[in-house]
């Protein structure tokens, strides 16, 4: 029988202790460096919260300033209406004018209240044309070319009033005279005789009359030109004249 040889042994080979070889165990993971950042982290938050609270906060952050909102222009406002005034002015001015042109150089024969009655109304159309005139450019700001109006309501003035304003004094005068002649007679206490009393009364009726026509030609003047007159004296004469003739009715 043949005998078998064995292979010798390796001699390098650690013996057989008869188990199997298992593989070591994991190792454990270990959490402490995870823990104790996470510890660190808070406290140095914690540290940086309790360093700003002390110094107030840490410097303040720059506001960001919003853009301004846009803002439309104002619209412009539209420009007063002063259309009306226009057209009175111009309505007046021009019937005016026609008015007083045909009377600055009057026809001789022709009455003399007719020439003074178309004046007065020209002259006072001028005015009123002129008036409205002058408000609308103080509205609106603009210029109006009123030179032709303006001349032909001096020359209008020129002639009605010169000629009346005389008349006006004269007529006061003498009305003036007479209440002055006649203030002996109206003394209180003075004893009149029936004939004397008629007399006074005639006397002061004539006066008065005097003095109103006269006091009514300075208004009828001052009307049309706005011309002022001193005709304080002539009110006192014509107040105690009716005052008297109250007393002898």
């Amino acid at each position: 029988m043949a005998t078998q040889r064995r292979p010798s042994p390796d001699p390098h080979r650690r013996p057989s202790t008869g188990r199997r070889f298992e593989p070591p165990p994991p190792r454990k993971k270990n959490n402490l460096p995870l823990i104790l950042g996470a510890a660190g982290g808070g406290v140095l938050l914690l540290i940086v919260i309790v360093v700003a609270a002390a110094s107030g906060g840490g410097p303040p952050t720059p506001a960001v300033k919003a853009p301004a909102p846009k803002v439309d222009p104002p619209k412009k406002a539209p420009p007063p209406d002063v259309s009306a005034l226009e057209a009175e002015g111009k309505r007046k001015c021009e019937e005016g004018l026609g008015k007083v042109q045909v009377r600055l150089t009057p026809d001789p024969s022709a009455p003399k209240d007719r020439v003074r009655a178309d004046l007065e109304a020209g002259l006072k159309l001028l005015k009123e044309g002129l008036a409205a005139f002058e408000k609308a450019a103080s509205i609106a700001g603009k210029t109006y070319r009123v030179e032709e109006f303006s001349k032909a309501r001096q020359r209008g003035i020129k002639v009605l009033c010169t000629e009346i304003e005389k008349e006006a004094q004269e007529s006061c005068d003498q009305g003036l005279q007479i209440v002055r002649s006649a203030e002996t007679k109206m003394v209180d206490g003075v004893k009149l005789s029936d004939d004397e009393k008629k007399s006074l009364k005639a006397d002061l009726e004539k006066g008065v009359k005097l003095l109103t026509d006269g006091m009514n030609l300075f208004d009828r003047s001052y009307q049309v030109s706005e011309h002022l007159f001193d005709t304080n004296k002539y009110g006192q004469a014509l107040k105690m004249c009716r005052g008297k003739l109250l007393e002898l009715k």
